[in-house]
């Protein structure tokens, strides 16, 4: 629940009369007034677009229908001037009217087609009106690391770039074509790391600005070591949006860690690999700007490959000493463990981790022999 809470402070004057007194006495008093402002008690307080109990902001086709938020602003919805392609949009104009190019339902309105600047009556060309289009500009806004220069890509050509502010945020604008159009948004970071080339494709109107708002860049990441031993520390690191919340994700797992950027948005994880198995592994991150349950996650930086072995060389669940070779060591490991029962947990020589050591573990063992 948020609270707003403003004091205005006055003084008035009270004219007090004695009756035994001919002469007047003033007295002055100081008043401090709170207005409360309280996101959920549906009343639409300061500060607030809107305060409706059980509405979740879902798109709306039109600004009467749209619908609040739990933080008491107004969701996505045809008529907001924001292009929101993801909800079918082909056009935003910031209203619900027809014949202005961009139709009531947020559709476009071909020129000609008896919306916006159609010619009227028969083929006679006096009496009638052509309205003019505006110019045809891509608007772009959002956030990427701190003071670098945020490169574009309209359709793989460049564009320009623009330089992002000490918080990431940058605004940049071009003028395209109308139809469909792809954005690409790249940069480096301040270790001179490339992101990833973001890119994100959408209809631009004509005659108007398509505005795309809340661009996120990827965070950049590097491995301080891709080759480490089973259970060793290895530094993850990059630049993203600062002070935000970074999730490193392992593989495709479950297996996610977290760290956060600092305000110049540099970040750093010493990753456990005693966590993973020994093998070869994808990481990869991204950075959740916003507080539950209303957060924005970036897409996903590059993946980058981490092995984990034994002093380089290549190992496998049969390596039960873990020092490359699978050999008379590792089958004396499996004899001292044989038929030995795990329980909960399975003995340090059950290859295939089903709970015991037995004959399935030793042909494992013999087939992968090194020798």
């Amino acid at each position: 629940m948020r609270v707003l809470i403003r004091f205005i402070q006055y003084s008035f004057v009270a004219l007090i009369l004695f009756p035994f007194f001919v002469s007047a006495q003033t007295l002055s008093y100081a008043t401090t007034t709170l207005i409360i402002s309280i996101c959920g008690n549906e009343i639409v307080d300061n500060g607030e677009d809107c305060d409706v109990l059980g509405e979740t902001g879902v798109y709306s086709q039109t600004i009467a229908g749209r619908q609040c938020t739990p933080s008491c602003f107004f969701g996505p919805y045809c008529g907001d001037g924001i292009l929101q392609t993801s909800f079918g949009e082909e056009c935003d104009d910031g209203n619900n009217d027809d014949a202005d190019f961009c139709s009531s339902i947020c559709e476009i309105e071909p020129a000609g087609s008896g919306g916006g600047g159609s010619s009227g009556g028969g083929g006679s060309s006096g009496g009638g009106s052509t309205q003019e289009l505006g110019d045809t500009v891509i608007s772009i806004i959002g956030r990427a690391y701190p003071s670098r220069t945020i490169n574009f890509l309209l359709d793989t050509e460049s564009v320009g770039s623009a330089r992002s502010d000490s918080q990431g945020r940058f605004d940049f604008s071009t003028e395209a074509s109308p139809g469909t159009a792809t954005i690409g948004i790249w940069s480096t970071d301040s270790s001179g790391v490339r992101s990833i080339t973001l890119n994100n494709t959408f209809d631009v109107t004509q005659g108007a600005v398509t505005s795309i708002n809340g661009i996120i860049l990827p965070p950049t990441i590097s491995l301080a070591d891709t080759t480490v031993d089973p259970g060793q520390l290895v530094t993850v690191s990059g630049i993203s949006v600062p002070e935000t919340l970074v999730e490193i994700h392992v593989d495709d797992s479950e297996l996610v860690e977290t760290t956060q950027s600092d305000f110049e948005g540099r970040w750093s994880f010493d990753f456990d690999t005693s966590k993973v198995s020994i093998a070869e592994h994808t990481l990869r991150a991204r950075s959740v700007i916003g507080e539950p349950p209303l957060t924005t996650d970036s897409s996903f930086s590059n993946s980058l490959q981490l092995f984990v072995g034994v002093e380089g060389r290549a190992t496998q669940p049969s390596d039960l000493n873990r020092d490359g070779f699978i050999n008379l060591i590792d089958f004396s490991i499996l004899i001292f463990w044989w038929q030995t029962d795990g329980g909960d947990s399975d003995p340090p020589a059950d290859i295939n981790q089903n709970g015991r050591v037995s004959l399935e573990d030793f042909s494992i063992l013999l087939f992968n022999w090194t020798g």
